[in-house]
């Protein structure tokens, strides 16, 4: 069972989390507990860490975290880790983590905002190749156009947010950075 080194940033509901917490100021072989506590909007967790050696291991089985209601867009949440012994009680995490829908429950659209602005220029585009009014007026009302140039100027902008939000999902994921590419030569033959 792979154990990580610190608390996740991000994750999606229904995920088992597991990671370590160790310090010389509270070793768990001197009474101290360690606990941690998800908040966000509509979230509520609790996640107790048990004792190995001087340290911890918090874990967050895939029940826990599956229980947690997040919308397709996700959820900003706080996590919070505090020691207690006694009547003593010390913060020794406090780190902002997304929590993701589920994406074996999710309905609705998981892409991130980039790629749903990405596609919706892109049918404008296409749309405009049987339309070539910039503006027009009906009665009252007048109706102006984005210019293609304009259009095609946010195209690139938002290809590159899109690849930005490929890639720190990657990151998050553990799948490592930028996607590669492999160049292929055909010669003639």
């Amino acid at each position: 069972m792979p154990t990580a080194d610190a608390p996740p940033d991000r994750f999606a509901a229904g995920d088992t989390l597991r990671w370590r917490y160790s310090s010389a100021d509270y070793p768990a072989n001197d009474g101290w507990a360690l606990s941690y506590r998800l908040v966000g909007a509509g979230i509520a967790l609790t996640i107790t860490a048990s004792a190995e050696g001087t340290g911890f291991i918090a874990e967050a089985s895939a029940a826990q975290t599956g229980g947690l209601s997040v919308p397709a867009a996700g959820v900003p949440c706080t996590l919070i880790g505090y020691v207690i012994k006694g009547t003593e009680r010390w913060a020794v995490h406090r780190a902002g983590c997304l929590v993701q829908a589920n994406p074996a429950t999710a309905t609705g659209d998981l892409r991130g905002h980039a790629a749903k602005v990405l596609d919706a220029i892109n049918a404008l585009l296409e749309g405009r190749a049987t339309k070539d009014q910039q503006s027009y007026k009906i009665g009252e009302r007048e109706l102006t156009r984005i210019p293609i140039p304009e259009l095609l100027q946010l195209r690139d902008y938002y290809k590159l947010e899109t690849q930005r939000e490929a890639t720190a999902a990657a990151l998050a994921s553990g799948l490592g950075g930028r996607p590669r590419t492999v160049l292929t030569r055909f010669g003639r033959g």
